[in-house]
């Protein structure tokens, strides 16, 4: 124990001794105030020089440098087409409807006669005589009609027939060979239970007249 006690003894004397201030021989040098870091020099013309202070900020004003538009930049307006003006056609005029009406077909240059030659009980016999009246050959088609009756037979005198249709008492007959120019044919027929007195009578639209 008395060996830690002396060692702590000698370690207090050497901290006073450490502590005690400067010795004679210390020359803290002239007292004044701080000198100032020294200035650098503007460099000379053969270096760059010194960059100048900011201009001051203009209040609304961008400091940074603003370069103009290049050119790929700016689109330049295309030139419109000349306006050409369009000459206005004139109104279109509905032109009136045509009539839905066929034609009216031109009757056969034909005379046509009819007669009743014998009548009988039930019935009678009755002819058209045909003639053609054109200078040309022609086709006929003779129509007879009768309220009611019916159609036996008919036939063409002394040439060769044609064909024909009965139905309710009307005769439809068609020449068999045309008609020579200026020859006459006479087509007769046999009709039962009708009035002698047709209701209509015709060759190839030309009306029949009375002998």
């Amino acid at each position: 124990m008395s060996i830690g006690l002396l060692a702590m003894v000698m370690l207090f004397v050497i901290a006073i001794g450490a502590y005690r201030g400067p010795g004679p021989e210390f020359d803290p040098g002239p007292q004044g105030p701080a000198a100032a870091p020294p200035i650098p020099e503007r460099a000379s013309s053969a270096g760059r020089e010194a960059a100048s202070p900011p201009a001051p900020a203009v209040p609304g004003l961008s400091p940074r440098k603003t370069d103009p538009p290049s050119e790929a930049g700016i689109t330049s307006p295309e030139p419109s087409p000349p306006t050409v003006s369009t000459p206005q056609a004139p109104p279109v005029v509905p032109s009136p409807p045509r009539s839905s009406a066929p034609p009216v077909a031109k009757p056969a240059p034909i005379e046509a006669q009819y007669r009743v030659m014998d009548t009988f009980q039930g019935g009678f016999i009755a002819e058209v005589l045909i003639r053609n009246t054109s200078r040309s050959d022609l086709g006929w088609v003779a129509r007879v009609e009768y309220a009611g009756g019916r159609v036996v037979t008919a036939w063409l005198e002394g040439v060769p027939q044609g064909t024909f249709d009965g139905r309710r008492g009307t005769l439809t007959y068609r020449s068999g060979p045309h008609l020579s120019a200026g020859a006459s044919v006479a087509l007769r027929f046999h009709i039962e239970f009708a009035d002698p007195s047709p209701r209509n009578c015709s060759v190839s639209g030309r009306a029949c007249s009375r002998r």
